[in-house]
């Protein structure tokens, strides 16, 4: 259904969420800075997991977005970051900028 570019900078906590999804599945790609954030899901509002088999991109499925699912970026206070987020039927689950410097 679209397709953004985004920024966000991390704030004093160290986390900053970067897509609330509700009912539609959705993937953030990070494409500034590349491995040096984590990225961390929480499913249907409620179980929470890390992201460990590639820092720089994620997904939910729509199953996990009911009620709802968030994506959230942790790192050090004051880093920008600059991000794609996909949703419904724009999702592809296939890192784009895998091989980009």
């Amino acid at each position: 259904m679209a397709v953004r570019d985004r920024s966000a900078i991390i704030g004093v906590s160290g986390v900053e969420q970067l897509h609330l999804a509700v009912a539609k599945q959705c993937t953030v790609e990070i494409r500034q800075p590349r491995d040096t954030l984590t990225l961390s899901r929480r499913k249907n509002g409620v179980n929470l997991d890390l992201i460990e088999d590639n820092p720089n991109f994620t997904g939910l499925l729509t199953s996990q977005t009911i009620p709802w699912g968030t994506i959230r970026a942790l790192g050090p206070q004051g880093l920008q970051i600059l991000y794609r987020v996909r949703t419904g039927r724009d999702v592809t689950l296939v890192p784009e900028f895998e091989f980009e410097d």
